[in-house]
């Protein structure tokens, strides 16, 4: 049972979240020199003088699209078979704290307060960003907890993220490569891939979900790089979606380590029996790399309880209210594929707000067709996609498009158009997503106590 945080550990993290936000980076200001500027040598460096607090068995996931939702398969099923696990996602919902999991909890308020005033009051991390700090922070937090395994999703690229500096790790996952940060990481599918595909070092395995050919050259030549040894999960699985649901889906898997019949996985779309397939294979390759073998009711448990917030989540009945942070072409398409496969009703009201900097055209293209209702709604963050920008690619797609100040007026104004029998759809960004959230489920996020 969670005990409720006194009023000095709310305190004690507010005040630990402001400073943390107050250090910048791109992940704050969205400008591409921000991101140009990272390196590893440093944080090395620094955990190096600070016990390797980054040293357990580690599985590590990049990726455009599935990332977070497959991190928190695998660390599910690990937790499952009995490991204590940290997960590092990013970005967070509705809180800082969220980034960092312990055997699939959030750290509390007073510990998130307490890492991060041993991080942030040494010398040696001056200068560092958001990101950085939060990562380092997760893997001290891991190192408190005696966590002996741990999850990490890249946070942008890979060659030079904050998570690429673990120096070993027992898997690395390369998840779907879209066109995204292209301003950062390339400008071609293959050139992200490549950043991408540096997550994968010498003596691990390396599991690969579907690819684009010419990502998948890229991954299959780096892997030859280094020694690592490469496991396609179109190749060596064979996956059979047994039905879509609001509420979750079935399915059976065959790996190299058996066959599993009947799988209920808690998460839907029919990309997410793709991600799950990637997931199980990689806690196998996992455990196997510690010479164990991963037990059949860990994988039953793992995929049945795995939640994913902000990802294909129903939040309301009526109407309908569905929430899914799809920010690049291929996530797009992806949730309108999933929304086919659904019991969801014909009548669709769109809630969109973008990023800066991403392919509005190309998400717009994906998602939108000329029978949808659009709200163009920012979300509350610096660095939101022009709203008429958003909106002129919508009108483009000949569908009905109004925009509003926020997100709190769209949800109202959707509900209305949709009707109890009718469905609403919440998209374009995580940040969007969040309010949403916040909005419809009455959550506390940091905005609510001044963090911004």
């Amino acid at each position: 049972m969670t005990t409720a945080p006194t009023d000095a550990d709310l305190a004690t993290y507010v005040a630990s979240a402001r400073r943390l936000m107050s250090l910048g980076g791109y992940e704050r200001t969205g400008n591409p020199s921000e991101a140009r500027r990272w390196g590893l040598d440093h944080i090395r460096a620094w955990l190096d003088a600070h016990d390797a607090p980054d040293a357990r068995p580690t599985v590590h996931l990049a990726g455009s699209k599935g990332k977070g939702s497959t991190a928190a398969m695998v660390d599910s099923i690990l937790r499952a078979h009995g490991a204590h696990t940290l997960l590092l996602t990013s970005p967070d919902l509705h809180q800082k704290r969220e980034r960092i999991a312990v055997n699939g909890a959030p750290i509390g308020y007073a510990e998130f307060a307490a890492v991060a005033d041993l991080v942030l009051s040494d010398a040696q991390a001056g200068g560092w960003s958001l990101f950085e700090a939060v990562t380092v922070m997760g893997w001290v937090a891991g190192a408190r907890a005696g966590c002996d395994w741990q999850v990490l999703e890249v946070g942008l690229g890979g060659r030079l993220d904050t998570t690429n500096a673990v120096r070993e790790k027992a898997v690395a996952v390369i998840l779907p490569v879209d066109l995204e940060h292209t301003e950062i990481l390339g400008d071609t599918i293959a050139k992200i891939a490549a950043e991408k595909a540096r997550i994968i070092t010498a003596s691990c395995e390396v599991v690969v979900a579907p690819l684009r050919a010419s990502a998948l050259d890229v991954v299959r030549a780096r892997a030859a790089e280094v020694g690592a040894r490469l496991h396609e999960v179109t190749e060596c699985c064979a996956l059979r979606p047994e039905g879509q649901r609001l509420d979750g889906q079935d399915l059976s898997l065959r790996t190299p380590l058996r066959t599993y019949r009947r799988l209920k996985l808690a998460l839907i779309g029919p990309h997410q029996a793709e991600n799950a397939a990637a997931a199980v294979l990689a806690a196998e390759l996992a455990l196997a790399a510690r010479d164990e073998e991963l037990a059949e009711a860990a994988v039953r448990e793992g995929l049945a309880t795995a939640r994913s917030p902000g990802r294909l989540e129903v939040v309301r009945q009526r109407p309908l209210t569905i929430l899914d942070g799809a920010h690049t072409p291929l996530a797009a398409k992806r949730l309108r594929q999933a929304l086919d496969a659904l019991p969801v009703p014909r009548r669709r009201v769109i809630v969109l707000g973008l990023l800066g900097g991403k392919d509005v055209a190309g998400v717009v293209g994906a998602l939108v067709g000329e029978e949808d209702e659009v709200i163009v709604a920012p979300p509350a963050s610096p660095r939101a996609a022009d709203p008429a920008e958003v909106a002129r690619a919508v009108g483009e797609r000949g569908a009905l498009v109004q925009r509003v100040p926020g997100v709190r007026e769209a949800l109202e104004r959707a509900a209305a158009l949709a009707g109890e029998r009718g469905a609403v759809l919440v998209t374009g960004s995580l940040y969007t997503v969040a309010e949403a959230r916040e909005e419809l489920l009455g959550i506390a996020g940091d905005r609510a106590f001044g963090v911004r």
